[in-house]
């Protein structure tokens, strides 16, 4: 469809052209949202060939523009994209798609600001006809994007997302040499004007000329204000736009699965006392670092359904975990590659075992873990021992009537360090108890010959519960613990998390 700039666009074309607007920027300013021509400029070139003004085209596009210091110029542009396009193709991300977001200078909104004044005055524009002029101004974000977007896709080899944004971002800073300078000397001009808020602003920012700052003070200086501060039209820039960083980012993926820790001398995650690293690996080492590397993620977080002790193991199905991968490279995910990962990571260790095949997550399945932790049963079994062998080995069987089990359980002395001083009511809802087997003691330190004092507890809980103070009652912070229903003194040997029910992965 043929556009065609009315007799007003015309003259607002050629005034800015004259006082020194790029012709994109002169186009924008009309209201024109045909991409073609901000892509094509001999396109533009023919639309405006008419112009009285068209004597000032043959200069070309050698200075920078008054409105957007050079964002939308040939001479810019150009090493704008070979910039991008140099960093994508360092980075190396997968993503078929990709987004772009721009930071530009503060001083585009004050230049902008000062040309739609110097037109409204310069046409005796009414104040509605101001309004729409406001309105109708394209972003220069948005005609950059049409500008670029075209050329990054075919150098880049990932097509832009237009419908939503992709994971994968493209970050791009313009620095304008003069910004600050510029803003500074317009806020200093102000002075009273905009005082309080600077005053009320710096509680909380100490840089009064950040962008938030200047961006509340030019929401609250009225045009008439401003006008007697900057000038009309704004003059033209010392040199072109710069670029800054590009900055390549992908959003987090997750992986997950389920897995066994098999021994009792393994933190879960990395532990440090007073910046020193008391265990040579952890549960979140032998499981994250071969899917990081895989993906080559910038870092991981570690999340699970709870957690064990150092010297807890946990067996059977075993406990659901899921890996944030931020900041990955490698976003296609296939079947091979996590059933690979599997392999790698169950052959790197014997103290930690992945127990069902890894799946891609989402961050809606992230929900389920928390839910694990907290709503849902679990399973524990312990080797527990009675400090005096009990007269009566049928005392066991009391234990096996009881379901639905209340108990209060301050909180843990062991945990008191890092959790607040609270009560929680938690239920045992089921309890099987029976006299240990010679068999299940031999791999015990000075492994007892007598086995009448030792019991194996299966326990089903409700999730939350503290299983060892359950136990031996924590100097009475249990209520009733095993102590109290056995009526004898009893502690715990060793500990198993035989099962948590929760669907997952």
């Amino acid at each position: 469809m043929t556009f065609v700039l009315t007799e007003e666009e015309r003259r607002i074309f050629d005034l800015l052209r004259l006082e020194g607007c790029c012709l994109r920027c002169c186009l924008r300013f009309t209201g024109c949202r045909n991409a073609k021509y901000y892509q094509d400029l001999a396109e533009l070139e023919h639309l405006v060939q008419y112009s009285e003004v068209n004597k000032l085209y043959a200069k070309g596009e050698v200075l920078p523009c008054i409105a957007c210091l050079g964002i939308l110029q040939p001479k810019a542009e150009e090493s704008v994209i070979e910039r991008i396009v140099q960093e994508v193709k360092k980075q190396n991300y997968d993503c078929p798609t990709f987004t772009c977001a721009l930071t530009v200078p503060i001083s585009l909104c004050l230049r902008e600001r000062s040309l739609h004044i110097y037109i409204a005055k310069k046409f005796d524009l009414t104040k509605s006809d101001f309004n729409n002029l406001k309105y109708k101004t394209l972003n220069v974000k948005d005609v950059w994007k049409w500008i670029a977007l075209p050329r990054l896709e075919d150098n880049i080899e990932k097509r832009p997302d237009l419908t939503k944004p992709s994971p994968f971002l493209l970050e791009i800073c313009f620095l304008y040499a003069c910004d600050e300078n510029e803003c500074c000397a317009l806020l200093d001009k102000l002075g009273n004007n905009h005082n309080k808020c600077s005053e009320k602003k710096r509680k909380y920012d100490n840089n009064k000329y950040s962008r938030k700052h200047i961006e509340s003070v030019m929401s609250s200086t009225t045009d008439e204000i401003f006008e007697k501060y900057y000038l009309f039209p704004p003059t033209r820039p010392d040199s072109f736009i710069n670029i800054g960083n590009v900055l390549c980012s992908h959003s987090s993926i997750f992986i997950g699965g389920r897995y066994n820790k098999l021994s009792r001398q393994l933190s879960q995650t990395p532990w440090f006392i007073n910046g020193e690293k008391k265990m040579e690996t952890s549960v979140q080492d032998i499981l994250c670092e071969p899917i990081a590397k895989a993906v080559k993620a910038e870092s991981i977080k570690f999340l699970s359904s709870g957690r064990e002790d150092v010297d807890v193991r946990n067996i059977h199905s075993g406990r659901p975990f899921a890996v944030e991968l931020i900041n990955p490279r490698i976003t296609k995910i296939t079947s091979e590659l996590l059933s690979n990962l599997v392999t790698i990571i169950n052959d790197s260790s014997t103290q930690v075992k992945v127990t069902t095949n890894l799946k891609l997550l989402n961050r809606d399945d992230l929900k389920k873990l928390k839910e694990g932790e907290n709503v849902k049963t679990k399973f524990y079994r312990a080797l527990c021992v009675c400090r005096k062998a009990p007269q009566d080995k049928s005392c066991l069987e009391a234990l096996n009537k009881l379901k639905n089990v209340k108990i209060i359980q301050k909180t843990p002395i062991r945990v008191l360090h890092r959790r607040p001083l609270t009560p929680r009511v938690r239920f045992i809802y089921d309890m099987r108890a029976r006299w240990a087997k010679p068999q299940e003691l031999k791999n015990l330190p000075n492994a007892p010959t007598d086995d009448n004092t030792f019991f194996v507890l299966d326990v089903k809980t409700q999730a939350g519960t503290y299983v060892k103070e359950f136990v031996h009652g924590d100097f009475g912070r249990t209520k009733p613990s095993l102590c109290d229903l056995l009526n004898t003194e009893v502690d715990i040997v060793a500990l198993d998390v035989t099962g948590i029910n929760l669907n997952w992965p």
